[in-house]
């Protein structure tokens, strides 16, 4: 190809870029597809950059298995791991990952390539912090406490430590918040509260955006756990405000089922079953289409529905919806994980049969 041919794909890449940030994904795929056509055999860097943008236009349209092909495609191109900048096939592979709810490759893909890029660039380069702090939620997700509290903690302090700004005030809210997330899911909710609040005021205080409706999320799961309700819901309320006010937030479901489960969970605890009821499908629809079914938050989904169903004395299709969800944490998570166990917990409630 000459030179003439690879500026016209560059500028097809330069306009799919354009249309993904304009969230317009139907159109971004169409010129990522006719570049890929266009290199032939791959062996083009711009094939390449385009397999790693196609990758996350099929992701955020919920398209998870050709997402992942599309990324290993990538990775396979480029098989040694590192880079310290720019768009990398091995975190748009862990985000798919991670959305299909296979959260133990997710933590292993995100903590080798850190280790791939401290060897190329340094153990506290801002992208090493970054994928550690990344794969703290699936190590949450998993069930992993002491192993968060550990890592959460080496992140925040290499992140103290660092030069660049942006990650020096980013990551340690950001380990922060997933220790505040791994703590409640074990119960541990008024430490949690505890820990988020100073977190919470820093964000505000610099007007960090998207960041606040996770902060919110993790304040709402906090409360609830402790019985605050209407305090719970207010900052639901909090976290749909934000996500309302940030640029982009309107496709990006991911964040929509996380304000969906939440919402259910604090009405749930404030003896209002029906309108749990309610958000909990709404959440399950959305997850069903942009995440895979062994996803934590489809699970969570589940059990707060079925909770409701029982709530409403609709006892039969509690059970049967907690037997399917018990069993599917079970197979994904383990039978001492967290969310087995209170799938367990609400069924026993139910009924006597063996599990």
């Amino acid at each position: 190809m000459g030179w003439w041919g690879r500026r016209r794909l560059d500028r097809r890449l330069e306009a799919a870029e354009h249309l993904y940030r304009q969230v317009r994904w139907v159109d971004a795929e169409r010129e990522l597809r006719a570049v890929l056509e266009a290199a032939g055999d791959g062996a083009h860097p711009q094939a390449g950059s385009a397999r790693v943008l196609l990758a996350q236009v099929l992701r955020v349209r919920g398209r998870l298995e050709e997402a992942e092909r599309e990324a290993r495609a990538a990775v396979a191109a480029r098989p040694v791991a590192g880079g310290s900048g720019g768009r990398d096939a091995r975190d748009v592979l862990a985000l798919v990952l991670g959305d299909a709810g296979r959260h133990r490759e997710a933590a292993d893909l995100l903590a080798a390539t850190a280790a791939a890029r401290a060897r190329a660039a340094s153990p506290g380069h801002g992208l090493v912090l970054k994928g550690r702090s990344d794969r703290l939620q699936h190590l949450a997700y998993l069930g992993l406490h002491e192993e968060v509290v550990a890592q959460a903690e080496a992140v925040r302090t290499a992140a103290a430590a660092g030069t660049d700004d942006l990650h020096r005030i980013l990551l340690p809210l950001a380990a922060t918040n997933g220790l505040a997330f791994s703590l409640c899911l074990h119960g541990h909710h008024e430490q949690a509260e505890q820990t988020l609040l100073p977190v919470l005021e820093e964000a505000h205080r610099r007007g960090l955006g998207r960041f606040l409706v996770v902060l919110h999320l993790g304040a709402a799961r906090a409360l609830t756990g402790q019985g605050r309700a209407r305090e719970a819901l207010a900052a639901v309320d909090r976290a749909q405000e934000a996500f309302d006010r940030s640029p982009g937030t309107g496709a990006l479901t991911h964040d929509l089922s996380a304000i969906l489960l939440a919402r259910s969970a604090a009405l749930l605890a404030a003896g209002r079953p029906a309108d749990a009821e309610h958000e909990a499908r709404r959440c399950l629809g959305q997850c069903g289409s942009r995440l895979g079914p062994a996803h934590h938050r489809a699970l969570e989904a589940a059990t707060v529905l079925a909770t409701a169903l029982a709530d409403l004395d609709r006892d039969d299709e509690a059970a049967d919806l907690l037997h399917t969800a018990h069993d599917a944490w079970r197979t994904h998570f383990g039978h001492d994980h967290h969310g087995t166990v209170r799938a367990r917990q609400v069924l026993a409630g139910l009924t006597d049969r063996p599990l």
